[in-house]
């Protein structure tokens, strides 16, 4: 906290007031990532329409696990050296896989007429 920029004190709350602030403020950081779902446009979204947030979550949770298999097989391909093995069958099936998703995902984006245009983002 930066006290030359103590947005509670400057608020001009009452003693309680502040009170509920900060058990407000305590109960969010616990609620962690659930506390999007506070968000009413969230909620209607995920009600709405849950099948494009299964579908992109469900594909990014296999690309991840794509990614962290390539690591595996990428660190079993490797000779004493670090030199991989480039023939790898198993390698190059994960990386046509990795491939089809992200033309899915891009394909997918373009159809629903995406503001996020960066693959990279999409990943991170």
């Amino acid at each position: 906290m930066i006290p030359e920029r103590n947005l509670m004190a400057a608020s001009g709350l009452q003693d309680k007031q502040q009170s509920i602030w900060v058990a407000d403020i305590t109960d969010m950081m616990a609620e962690g990532p659930n506390v999007i779902l506070r968000l009413p446009k969230i909620r209607q979204a995920i009600v709405a329409s849950p099948e494009p947030l299964l579908w992109f979550s469900k594909t990014r949770m296999e690309l991840e696990m794509l990614f962290l298999e390539a690591l595996n097989r990428h660190k079993k391909c490797s000779d004493g050296n670090g030199v991989v093995n480039e023939s790898d069958a198993i390698m190059h099936a994960i990386g046509r896989r990795c491939e089809k998703l992200m033309m899915e995902v891009a394909q997918r984006m373009h159809t629903d007429s995406s503001a996020v245009y960066d693959m990279f983002d999409v990943l991170s």
